[in-house]
């Protein structure tokens, strides 16, 4: 019996991301408050289009958007953040 696609091992199985997760860059990088997509996925860094190019980031620097972030078109401060968890 065939197995379901979604059960069959791949090389993404066990990613953080995948391509075209929306995400944010962490508020380090103080300038990038947008949603990103991610165009590639390496072992520890990810490729993320920025709308003028491609920028290369160590994963730790990135996360998933919250769904607050993706309805906001933006990443919100930690203020922000704070708020939408409670409402």
């Amino acid at each position: 019996m065939k197995s379901n696609l979604a059960q069959e091992a791949t090389p993404y199985n066990d990613c953080d991301f995948l391509i075209g997760d929306a995400v944010v860059i962490d508020q380090a990088m103080i300038n990038f408050n947008e949603i990103y997509q991610i165009t590639e996925v390496y072992e520890n860094t990810v490729n993320v289009y920025i709308g003028i190019g491609i920028l290369t980031l160590n994963k730790k620097f990135v996360r998933s958007a919250s769904i607050t972030e993706l309805n906001a078109n933006r990443r919100l401060t930690e203020a922000e953040q704070a708020l939408a968890e409670v409402s």
